[in-house]
This record gives structure tokens, C-alpha cells and sequence, in this order.
């Protein structure tokens, strides 16, 4: 037990720091407050940030209690180096250390698996991100823009988000965003990020898939329902699913609109179309959302 009083000196500094560090937030916290009055409206990409926040924490338990455990393996492995030519000791390290490494491979496997979630919940991030600035731009056309768009779950299913909801002249716009990366490998890496959509799937270059396609279309029955029974107005949000990154070619029919990040807005019928909703109509379906997503904490 030699190396226990130096361990202990060693770290003493380190959990005295972290202590004062955290009494010293919580008391500064304590004496002042933000100087806000009212909730935020949510940013894009706000669930994804939230869920990034949680990941960043959970990784860092992760990491510190990983940390721990080698320094265990270490103090374990020191304090018994000198009497391994006893058979019983052999035992009782040899025990120690594979249940220590066990340890350490499970924790690490969990560790990997958060990083990976963590990146492609960034990624989602970065991508509602792109899309939330491009919506920005058809303000000036008459639209009022909400994003991240809360919902309650149908019974027996989870709570939902719509990226983005765009109303204006030209109707109700219920935006699903879906990022996904570029696989650079061997038959995989064209120069053109390119996904063809065929009216029901979206063919990339490694296969198929319609899951952006249905939740997109779900997402607007959803909207539509909620909005019917708020404001007694009758119509058909137009279902639309932004593929930021990607070159979209349109081969197909579909009640969905594809299309890339930076086209986005082409996705809104011409300002000179006779308009689906009046002035009055727009304000009440806004006011609706701005109450719906002005509910971000200002701490």
C-alpha cells in the first residue's frame, strides 16, 4: 500500500480544484440572472443541439470514468508488481486485470458508439443549419419561418419534430431535412454528389431508400390535421425534402418536393401565382407556430 499516500497527495490538488471550480459557478449563478423576459424562438436544428449537449455529457463521464479505471489497472498493477512470484497474488492480479480490461472494452465500446451518435446528430445539425439560412432568404417574398417544430406523438409513439414550416402567400410548407454524407470508396466516389428520386425513392450511389421521402410526407398529414383543428382552415401543407449536399435529379411524379440545400426556395410557387392564403390566414397560422416554438430557456 506504498503508492497509496503519493496517489492520494497527487490527486488531492486536482479534486480540490475541480470542488472550488463548481462552488464557484453555482454561487456566481445564484447572484445574477439573464436579462430576458421571454422564451426564444427555436433555432434550426435546436432538438439536434439538445440531444448533442446531452451526448457531450454523457461522453464526458464516459471518458473521465475510462480514465479512472486505467489509473486502477496502473495502482493495481503497482502495488502488486513486487509479490507476483506468489501463486495466490498471480491469481488475484490475473483476475483483477482481465475484469479491469473488461471493463475498460465495454466502457470503450459505448465511448465509440456515442462519438458516432454525436457526429451524426452534428451532421443532421449542420444540415438544418444550411437549409434554415437558405428559408431565411424567402422572407422577403411574404413567409413567415419557423423551425423546429414540435409535436406530440400520435398514442403509443414517440413526440416528433418538423424541421421547418414555412407559411405563406403561396400556402403552408411542411420542410424535411436529411443529411447524408458522401462515401468516398472504391465505386462509390463520384465527383458529382448525386441522388436520383424517382417519385417514391431516393436512389443514392451505395442504394435506395424512402425513408426521408415518408416522414416528409407524414410530417405535412400531421401539420395539416393539427392546423384544421386549430383554425378550422382547410389545406394542404405541401410536403418538402431538402437533400442538403446533394445534386437532386427528378425522374418521377410525387406529391414530395426534392430538392437540394441551396434550391430550396424553388420549392415555393411563383410570386406572381395567385395567392393559396390571405394576409389575415398567414398571420393566424404564424401566430400559431410562433406559440408553438417560442420555447427556448434563456439561463
Amino acid at each position: 500500500m506504498k503508492w497509496f499516500f503519493p496517489a492520494l497527495i497527487g490527486g488531492l490538488p486536482v479534486f480540490a480544484l475541480l470542488f472550488s471550480f463548481n462552488l464557484l459557478c453555482k454561487r456566481r449563478a445564484a447572484k445574477v440572472k439573464t436579462p430576458f423576459t421571454e422564451k426564444l424562438l427555436r433555432p434550426p436544428g435546436e432538438s439536434l443541439r439538445e440531444k448533442i449537449a446531452l451526448l457531450d455529457e454523457q461522453i464526458s463521464d464516459k471518458v473521465v470514468m475510462f480514465i479512472f479505471i486505467c489509473l486502477g489497472i496502473a495502482c493495481l498493477s503497482y502495488s502488486q508488481f513486487e509479490h507476483l512470484q506468489d501463486r495466490g497474488v498471480q491469481i488475484v492480479f490475473g483476475v483483477s486485470l482481465a475484469l479491469g480490461y473488461g471493463v475498460c472494452v465495454f466502457y470503450g465500446i459505448r465511448l465509440n458508439r456515442l462519438v458516432h451518435l454525436r457526429r451524426n446528430y452534428h451532421l443532421g445539425f449542420l444540415g438544418e443549419r444550411a437549409v434554415g439560412e437558405e428559408l431565411n432568404r424567402m422572407v422577403a417574398q411574404g413567409y413567415e419561418v419557423f423551425h423546429d417544430v414540435q409535436f406530440e406523438g400520435r398514442p403509443g409513439s414517440k413526440n416528433f419534430n418538423i424541421d421547418h414550416v414555412a407559411v405563406g402567400p403561396g400556402g403552408v410548407f411542411s420542410i424535411e431535412t436529411k443529411t447524408r454524407r458522401k462515401q468516398v470508396r472504391k465505386g462509390y466516389n463520384s465527383p458529382r454528389n448525386v441522388v436520383e428520386f424517382d417519385g417514391a425513392f431516393l436512389k443514392y450511389p451505395w442504394g435506395n431508400e424512402d425513408f426521408g421521402v415518408r416522414q416528409a410526407q407524414e410530417n405535412a398529414q400531421h401539420l395539416a390535421a393539427w392546423l384544421q383543428k386549430a383554425t378550422g382552415i382547410q389545406i394542404k401543407p405541401v410536403p418538402v425534402l431538402a437533400l442538403p449536399g446533394w445534386f437532386v435529379e427528378r425522374k418521377g411524379r410525387s406529391d414530395v418536393r426534392a430538392v437540394s440545400g441551396r434550391e430550396i426556395c424553388s420549392a415555393f410557387p411563383s410570386a406572381n401565382l395567385a395567392p393559396v392564403l390571405h394576409a389575415n390566414q398567414i398571420k393566424q397560422i404564424a401566430f400559431l407556430l410562433e406559440q408553438r416554438c417560442r420555447d427556448v430557456e434563456v439561463e
